[in-house]
């Protein structure tokens, strides 16, 4: 519940300014409203869409892609009319005027300076295409990817990671879980199809319909909505073209992997990753000419 001083500092705002709100923002780029067509009022201050469409621009991505979305376009105008109405709020009690807050906006906009000329420095920083190719060489492993199948085999100490709240007492024991991952491996050795085995056999709800089949992974800089550990990462690229892995204990219970192929990607195939990699490395490098320029001292303790 609000404090009674804040309700009525709310309310006499609220009654001092006439508001009107037309909640028809389109997203960004997609707008059927007329740029200059006025989207929302408060008292004698309006904003058109085009003045929203440029707010919405120098938002975070995240926040730029949410407030765009059908579903977020209320929310944008209820922050939109928030934040005008507590700026003039905050204004009338000359907060700005306030040590703490001089501080906080002085911060504020150095952060926001520092943040920018970095993308402008990162963004001028060209690489050539011999740079790219020494680049990629140098660092080939770090790009390799690996077509493998996993099958897992689920125990009830791994529960939490799996989403059907299946009751543990209906789950093998983790060494139970262990000795069938054992026993499957040996099928497999004894010729027992891989892709097979794991349709019939793997609890990974992602997979086993597939055979098994995790696509491509990479050796670093793997996509973060597959979940692979280090260690399960480097069973895989520990193979050969053809073999299966042992039985090896991760977070969703108990894995063998098959490599079916491990290659290394084209330049152009990964070349805006390389240039990334190769600009942050000249940015740091400046950095550091920079301080090296500057006389830098930080006392440690």
């Amino acid at each position: 519940m609000l404090r009674s001083g804040y309700r009525k500092v709310v309310w006499a705002v609220c009654g001092c300014l006439s508001l009107l709100l037309i909640p028809s923002i389109e997203p960004l780029g997609q707008s059927a409203t007329l740029p200059d067509a006025v989207v929302i009022t408060i008292g004698d201050l309006k904003l058109t869409a085009a003045e929203v469409e440029k707010i919405v621009a120098s938002l975070p991505p995240q926040n730029r892609q949410y407030f765009t979305s059908p579903s977020g376009r209320a929310q944008l105008a209820e922050f939109l009319v928030k934040t005008k109405l507590f700026v003039r709020e905050a204004e009338k009690r000359h907060l700005e005027d306030r040590e703490d807050v001089k501080r906080s906006m002085a911060l504020f906009r150095e952060s926001l300076l520092s943040r920018e000329v970095e993308k402008e420095i990162v963004k001028e920083i060209r690489v050539t295409d011999e740079e790219a190719k020494q680049f990629l060489e140098a660092n080939s492993k770090s790009f390799e990817q690996a077509k493998v199948r996993r099958i897992v085999v689920r125990s009830a100490s791994t529960n939490q990671f799996y989403a059907d709240d299946k009751p543990a007492d209906q789950l093998l024991t983790g060494d139970q879980a262990k000795a069938k991952a054992e026993d499957i491996r040996k099928k497999i050795a004894e010729g027992a199809d891989f892709e097979m085995m794991a349709a019939k056999f793997s609890d990974d709800p992602m997979t086993s319909g597939k055979g098994g089949d995790l696509g491509y992974v990479r050796r670093v800089n793997q996509d973060p909505r597959v979940l692979l550990t280090p260690p399960m990462l480097e069973t895989m690229f520990a193979l050969k073209t053809g073999e299966t892995s042992q039985v090896i204990q991760t977070p969703f219970g108990f894995e063998l992997f098959k490599l079916e192929e491990l290659k290394s990607p084209k330049l152009e195939e990964v070349r805006q990753e390389v240039d990334n990699s190769i600009r942050q490395q000249k940015y740091e490098t400046l950095f550091q000419e920079m301080k090296a320029c500057s006389a830098v001292n930080v006392d440690e303790a």
